[in-house]
């Protein structure tokens, strides 16, 4: 049987003696996965990284930032927009992943975007 994980991130890397091994992570920048995909420890680890990773509440803009990314909009976009999409997301997340939604209201608020 196959499962579909989302957000999966693989990196490559060569090691001192020239071998090359691929690392498996739950999300870019998420924890590192035991065993390799498709096995039962994979999905396990998996499973508890998922778990523990709190869900944003519905008052920050992380929220909206991934209602956005999950939306049949940002979807359908070409994978290169999408692409750049995401990492002008990331740098916006860094900064303001828990600013509240009432504050986007406030005029001053733009200035803070802005700067």
């Amino acid at each position: 049987m196959r499962v579909n994980l989302k957000g999966i991130h693989s990196a490559h890397a060569v090691l001192a003696d020239g071998t090359k091994i691929i690392y498996w992570y739950a999300w870019r920048g998420g924890p590192r996965l035991r065993g390799g995909p498709g096995t039962p420890e994979f999905i396990a680890s998996y499973n508890e990284a998922a778990a523990q990773r709190a869900p944003m509440p519905e008052s920050r803009l992380q929220f909206l930032i991934d209602r956005f990314q999950q939306s049949g909009e940002f979807r359908t976009l070409r994978v290169r927009t999408r692409f750049d999409y995401v990492k002008q997301i990331r740098i916006i997340e860094q900064e303001f992943a828990d600013f509240p939604l009432r504050a986007l209201a406030a005029r001053e608020t733009r200035g803070v975007f802005m700067d």
